[in-house]
């Protein structure tokens, strides 16, 4: 395993659901396809995935602190943090 990080700590939304609802629009819509990679020029690469979230531990703490009532330890916390946020 790598034990490289990420620099900005960012959760980004990949959904499956998104490809394959991109990929039903261009093959329902567009009767030929030209070769190659010129499906993508027919569905906006950026509707697939646009939620980033960016958030740092204390931001994260007082969220979780907020909105969830089961009480975590710092260190419980800073390493669901880091799983989501900082791991790669």
């Amino acid at each position: 395993m790598s034990r490289s990080y990420k620099r900005v700590p960012c959760c980004k939304d990949h959904t499956r659901g998104m490809k394959k609802r991109a990929n039903r629009y261009v093959r329902r819509n567009y009767l030929i396809v030209p070769s190659g990679k010129a499906y993508k020029k027919l569905f906006c690469s950026y509707d697939i995935c646009d939620y980033k979230f960016i958030e740092s531990f204390s931001s994260y703490r007082k969220w979780m602190s907020k909105h969830n009532r089961k009480k975590y330890s710092d260190a419980e916390l800073y390493r669901k943090w880091y799983r989501y946020f900082k791991m790669k």
